[in-house]
């Protein structure tokens, strides 16, 4: 395996690395928060599931893949609700 030459990354993908890259203490605070709460919720923003209904009551049963899972809270939400969840 070789080392990644990141001047080589198109430039929207540099941009998007500073970004994450740039606060991580916010992040981890969003995390803490996410994995704490009571009722799931989407994204950087906390969109409550309730809100938005997204998912099924139930996901019994179902293969689900959260890609971009950052602290793996949504796949961890997923699980509570019955599907084999995979985080990326």
């Amino acid at each position: 395996m070789t080392d990644l030459d990141v001047s080589a990354l198109p430039e929207h993908v540099s941009v998007n690395r500073d970004h994450w890259n740039g606060n991580p203490a916010n992040w981890v605070e969003l995390g803490e928060r996410a994995w704490s709460a009571d009722e799931m919720s989407w994204g950087m923003w906390s969109i409550p599931e309730g809100e938005v209904q997204i998912l099924p009551e139930s996901l019994d049963g179902l293969d689900t893949i959260e890609l971009g899972c950052g602290t793996g809270y949504i796949s961890s939400w997923l699980a509570k609700r019955g599907a084999s969840a995979v985080g990326i």
